[in-house]
């Protein structure tokens, strides 16, 4: 197979992405709808095993099932033709970004970056178990961290929930292996927990949390050794040391569900249960709720679309190569999104419609684009900065779809205790926690920034929810400044005081 191969009369071959033991995976250009894809081959040599064919279709299958923004979707699967034996392929999204595992090249990640990659992993891991479908093989290697978020990919050894793993090959990866794996007993959701909560703690520690030089030793902690503590981290809230911990419990039923730990590293993180698009806890009666979501895929697609080219790396090396002490304080500012200088992250903000919780059974983007078109927007929200009590944020507007926003009625929601000063262009006002702007008419593919200025108590959190004449917009949201705790009065004086009690003692030292 080769570039310019064209596969199923609509998959034109372009560029070899990647190869791996069992498959080869290109970008292609799907003809029919114009887009690029990825597409999975796999690999001639193991076309005749029929357990490896049925490993694909099942992968295909089971990722085809799930439909969440940080999970990479399936568009089609189909069998290539021809001198040999066909060769099954997957056809998927493309995916721009790195893996974690490149990532973590560097050593740890600034702890809220790796909460709030955490719980995407844990939002995408909960929409799966909600399926059925349990991925087993949950590492940095099948995380990729894009511009617009993460996406947890290859579900090709998934299996249901339940289903027996004895008699069969172990598959996954040993340094990921929950230690009720090894027993070979029923497959369940709390394995992958077990490796999400190794995933968590590699990115915060840039180590795994027991020493193990081969195969056998690693499987043997995981067994038997309880987990080494996390490092000291400035900053880490206890509680993510303590879910850390509790999802590596060698009881699997002991650990928290996947739901439970994306909402608990979300708050941590400053994301809604909503923006996660998590299970509705109690619902019962349809595997495909979630709390609530409009047109999902277009909110995803427009925030792709806006920070492209803008890769989540390139803002992490930069953090690297800082000097320690600006790193570390870079790595402690900011209280939500990736909060290095410069890194961001796109996230899908759902509105909150005060009905009840609405079943995702929107089609894809490529088949919604079909009919009839609806407004597309995208808000960047950057806090310039916030010290003191007082921030300062640009907020840009984008039309990222071809329908006018005729009115150009913005609304957020302000987190806690914020409250709005003054906003500029347009007219500004707050009511409770939403703020109402007019920014006027926005044509498709145009652009409107404003500034605004408020208040805080305590820390400098991130707005939500933001709405143009009702349509949900996807956003992106970062911290490019200062950031600091608003000061008490007494903490003010006492640093008037010291820096008083400096200036005289460096005028005696002047008069020696």
């Amino acid at each position: 197979m080769d570039t310019g191969s064209l596969l199923g009369g609509r998959y034109r071959l372009r560029e070899r992405l990647g190869a791996g033991g069992m498959s080869v995976v290109w970008r292609a250009h799907d003809e029919v709808l114009g887009r690029d894809v990825a597409v999975k081959v796999l690999s001639s040599d193991l076309a005749a095993d029929p357990q490896l064919l049925d490993r694909i279709r099942a992968e295909a299958r089971a990722a085809a099932r799930l439909r969440h923004p940080n999970i990479v979707a399936v568009y089609d699967y189909g069998d290539a033709t021809g001198d040999g034996a066909p060769l099954p392929y997957v056809v998927m999204e493309v995916v721009e970004g790195r893996s974690l595992a490149e990532l973590l090249t560097g050593g740890a990640l600034p702890w809220r970056v790796a909460v709030l990659i955490g719980a995407q992993v844990a939002a995408a891991l909960a929409a799966a178990h909600e399926q059925g479908v349990v991925h087993r093989d949950v590492t940095p290697g099948n995380v990729v961290v894009a511009g617009a978020g993460v996406r947890l990919v290859d579900f090709g050894i998934s299996a249901t929930s339940g289903e027996s793993e004895a008699g069969g090959q172990l598959y996954g990866t040993p340094a990921y292996l929950a230690p009720e794996r090894l027993e070979r007993g029923a497959v369940r959701p709390a394995t992958d927990v077990y490796a999400l909560g190794l995933l968590l703690y590699r990115a915060l520690a840039g180590r795994l949390p027991w020493q193990a030089a081969t195969t056998t030793q690693m499987l043997t902690a995981h067994r038997y050794q309880e987990p080494a503590p996390l490092p000291g981290i400035a900053d880490l809230p206890p509680e993510v040391g303590d879910l850390c911990r509790r999802c590596l419990d060698k009881d699997p039923d002991r650990r928290p569900s996947a739901a439970d730990v994306a909402e608990a590293l979300g708050s941590v993180a400053g994301l809604a249960p909503a923006t996660l698009l998590l299970p509705q806890a109690g619902d019962a009666g349809a595997a495909t709720r979630t709390r609530t979501a409009v047109d999902l895929p277009g909110r995803v697609a427009a925030a792709a679309a806006w920070w492209a080219g803008r890769p989540l790396d390139a803002p992490l090396r930069r953090w690297r190569h800082m000097p320690s002490a600006r790193r570390a304080a870079v790595a402690g500012t900011g209280a939500a999104a990736l909060v290095a200088a410069g890194v961001v992250v796109a996230a899908p903000f759902s509105a909150d419609t005060g009905r009840a919780d609405r079943t995702l059974a929107a089609p894809p983007a490529a088949v919604a684009a079909l009919g009839e078109r609806a407004p597309e927007c995208t808000v960047e929200y950057t806090v310039r900065r916030a010290a003191d009590g007082r921030f300062a944020a640009a907020v840009s507007v984008a039309n990222t779809g071809t329908v006018p926003f005729r009115a150009g009625r913005l609304t957020f929601a302000l987190p806690g205790e914020q409250r709005l000063l003054r906003g500029s262009p347009g007219g500004w006002r707050q009511a409770g926690n939403s703020v109402q702007a007019r920014i006027g008419e926005l044509p498709a593919a145009t652009s409107r920034t404003a500034t605004v200025e408020g208040t805080y108590r305590g820390v400098n959190s991130l707005p939500g929810r933001f709405q143009l004449d009702g349509a949900t917009c996807g956003s992106v949201l970062s911290v490019a400044g200062q950031n600091t705790p608003a000061e008490k009065d007494d903490d003010k004086k006492d640093g008037k005081k010291d820096d008083k009690d400096d200036e005289k003692q460096d005028e005696e030292k002047d008069d020696d």
